[in-house]
């Protein structure tokens, strides 16, 4: 019924999340929003279909093993109770600097002629200042941040990972709307 009201909760909450990537409590705090948020959207689901009491089977096949049930609705899920439930969830941040300095070469010989006896005859130096490979480029720094969960088994930060999140939600919602069985 409110399914979709809350997907776009979760999906405001999300945006928080990459505007404040680099306040690392501003992020957890958004980050908790998300979770609830989002855990909400298949708590109403399955509150329509058990009043309904009707259709409870679609509704555990999307997280039952056998069914082959979505990885990511089960890991959300289990994300928000620990944080609800136990301890606010604490992702992993990775820091990463960039730095781009330019850098000029030059070759310079020495060169000295010795007689015979050894008696130095002439010396000379040649510099050769060699342009650079690349147009150079100002000395400039970029920094950023990444957010993961470390107990999950993909490569996925946690931005990207909670709008696949989101796109799974929405997938199962339109379904369910598609087959009657919620209204979203």
């Amino acid at each position: 019924m409110n399914e979709k009201a809350k997907i776009q909760e979760a999906k405001f909450f999300l945006s928080l999340m990459v505007k404040e990537q680099q306040n690392r409590e501003a992020f957890r705090y958004f980050l908790s929003a998300f979770l609830s948020a989002a855990r909400s959207v298949m708590q109403y689901a399955y509150k329509e279909v058990k009043r309904a009491k009707k259709h409870l089977r679609w509704y555990g096949k999307l997280y039952n093993k056998k069914e082959k049930g979505s990885v990511i609705l089960k890991y959300f899920r289990g994300k928000r109770n620990f944080n609800i439930h136990f301890a606010p969830v604490e992702p992993q941040k990775s820091v990463w600097v960039e730095i781009t300095e330019p850098v000029h070469l030059s070759e310079s010989v020495h060169i000295v002629l010795k007689d015979k006896n050894g008696k130095v005859k002439e010396t000379r130096d040649i510099r050769e200042i060699q342009p650079p490979l690349e147009k150079a480029e100002e000395s400039s720094s970029r920094s950023g941040s990444m957010y993961k969960f470390e107990d999950w088994p993909g490569g996925e930060d946690v931005l990207t990972l909670s709008a696949m999140y989101i796109k799974e939600l929405e997938k199962v919602i339109e379904d369910g709307v598609s087959q009657g069985f919620i209204t979203g």
